[in-house]
C-alpha cells in the first residue's frame, strides 16, 4: 500500500490495488456511518467516496484548483447529512470551521450527530436562499453550494456578496433536471456558466459523470 500526498493541502491518494482519495480522520477512532478506514503510521485515512460525495468526484475528475487551507472557514449550503463536509473539516483541523446550512430537519438529525464529535462544524437549520437567518458566522474564506433548486446562482451569490472574502473562493454543483427538465444538461450548464460570469472569475468546470449523472461543478473566485 502506498500514501501519497496530492497536490491539494489535506487530501491523499491511498494506492492499494486501485487508487482512491482519502483524508486524514480529524477524529481517530470515530467512523461515519459505513466509510472505510486506512490506518498507516498512526494515522487514519478516511476514503472519500466520489459516488457519495460531489467534491471528490471533482477531485478525481481532475479539477485544476482545490483552494482549501488548514484554518480556514468554510460555508456549506447543502451539507445534508454531514458526510462529505466532515471530509473538508478534516482539511481545515481544529483552527477551522465548516458552517453547515440546510433546511431539512430530517437529515438534520443526522447532521448534529456528525457535528457533535468534530467541533469544527457547525450545524444550522435554515434556509439558504435566506443567509440573514445565519449572520453570526461571518466572513468565510469558500462557500460550497449544493442546493439543487431552480434558483441556484441566485442563492449563491446573495450568500457570496454577504460572506464570501474578496479574495474567497466558491463552488457549486449544478443538477441539470434540478434547473430545467426540457433542456439538454449542455443547454443548461451553459447558460449557468454565463449567469456564474457575471459575479465571479470561473476558474474550472467539470462534469462529474460517471459519479453523478448530468452534474456539473463550477470553482469560481470572487469578483472584487
Amino acid at each position: 500500500m502506498k500514501i501519497i500526498k496530492s497536490k491539494f493541502e489535506g487530501v491523499y491518494w491511498i494506492e492499494n490495488g486501485k487508487r482512491r482519495i482519502a483524508t486524514v480522520n480529524l477524529v481517530p477512532g470515530h467512523m461515519l456511518f459505513d466509510e472505510q478506514i486506512i490506518k498507516d503510521k498512526n494515522k487514519e485515512y478516511r476514503i472519500w467516496n466520489p459516488y457519495r460525495s460531489k467534491w471528490a468526484a471533482a477531485i478525481v475528475k481532475g479539477i485544476k484548483e482545490f483552494p482549501l487551507k488548514k484554518g480556514h472557514k468554510v460555508l456549506y449550503l447543502g451539507a445534508a447529512s454531514g458526510q462529505s463536509a466532515s471530509h473538508i473539516s478534516d482539511i481545515v483541523g481544529e483552527e477551522g470551521k465548516v458552517f453547515c446550512v440546510d433546511i431539512s430537519q430530517r437529515v438534520m438529525r443526522d447532521l448534529i450527530f456528525v457535528c457533535e464529535k468534530r467541533k469544527n462544524m457547525i450545524p444550522i437549520l435554515a434556509d439558504a436562499s435566506n443567509p440573514s437567518e445565519y449572520d453570526f458566522i461571518g466572513e468565510v474564506d469558500f462557500i460550497f453550494q449544493d442546493v439543487a433548486m431552480p434558483n441556484q446562482v441566485e442563492i449563491l451569490t446573495k450568500n457570496a456578496k454577504k460572506f464570501l472574502k474578496d479574495s474567497g473562493y466558491a463552488m457549486i454543483a449544478i443538477k441539470a433536471r434540478s434547473i430545467d427538465v426540457s433542456a439538454k444538461p449542455s443547454e443548461i450548464f451553459l447558460r449557468i456558466e454565463n449567469e456564474l460570469s457575471k459575479e465571479f472569475k470561473i476558474i474550472d468546470k467539470k462534469r462529474l459523470e460517471p459519479y453523478e449523472m448530468d452534474h456539473i461543478v463550477f470553482l469560481m473566485k470572487k469578483i472584487k
